[in-house]
């Protein structure tokens, strides 16, 4: 029996306290009441190159909010891509072999911001020593194949921007990478980037690295549940599901 297709409110995009741009109020109690006061229901755990927080986030969400585990990772250009994944356990793996080829550079909380770690219960538990901004080791298309080998989906952020950005860094997207969804900002309308990229699904996110920012800029998804397998058929715009972007 099909399911009725249902619109899903969703933010894809936002940081924690472990971001060195986050807020100190960035914390799992606060990001949750926020995204239900705003009608979101799907929030994408994104920090920079880290997945640390991860657990607090996915063991504190209330039963109305479904936190897909994800990261920004910066490549070596200084892409910035949103990598998105089925489950906890391959995201902190793609957490574990990002940390390891980060710079050996230490945070200067004082100048960068910052980077709280915090427990399964949302709680301070330490601090990330590695400044998070930098690049990895790894080129764009190696970054793509590690974390699709791992089973997650990954896109440009903030196709837009004018640094840290696919365009801005390459100056095209690469057909043989083969991405199907890309991410913009605030700065621009569906309706131009649509004309200029076509057959893509475009999708928008807050990027929040503060409260007030969670579901200013949301995508809707247009599924039968919220679970795995209906996002990637929105993403691909498949068997009726969709993205909606207003």
């Amino acid at each position: 029996m099909k399911r009725p297709l249902k619109t899903y409110n969703a933010d894809l995009h936002l940081h924690t306290v472990l971001s060195p741009c986050g807020d100190g109020q960035m914390v799992p109690e606060l990001i949750f009441s926020q995204a239900l006061k705003n009608q979101v229901k799907v929030l994408a755990i994104t920090d920079h190159n880290s997945t640390g927080n991860l657990p607090a986030f996915l063991r504190c969400c209330p039963p109305e909010i479904w936190v897909i585990p994800g990261m920004e990772v910066q490549t070596k250009e200084e892409i910035h891509l949103i990598c998105l994944f089925p489950g906890l356990e391959p995201a902190m793996e793609w957490g574990r072999t990002v940390r390891a080829l980060l710079p050996p550079v230490r945070n200067e909380k004082g100048y960068f911001g910052p980077q709280i770690i915090l427990d399964e219960r949302g709680k301070i538990s330490g601090e990330e020593e590695l400044l998070l901004l930098n690049s990895i080791g790894l080129s764009l298309e190696e970054t793509v194949v590690q974390v699709r080998n791992l089973g997650g989906i990954i896109y440009p952020a903030h196709i837009d921007r004018p640094a840290f950005s696919i365009n801005s860094q390459i100056g095209f997207i690469p057909a043989t990478l083969e991405f199907r969804v890309l991410e913009i900002s605030a700065r621009t309308s569906w309706e131009q980037t649509s004309r200029q990229h076509p057959g893509y699904t475009l999708v928008q996110a807050s990027d929040a690295h503060y409260l007030p920012q969670i579901g200013v800029k949301t995508s809707t998804l247009q599924m039968a549940g919220l679970d795995w397998d209906e996002l990637l058929l929105a993403l691909n715009r498949q068997e009726g599901r969709d993205v909606i972007l207003h």
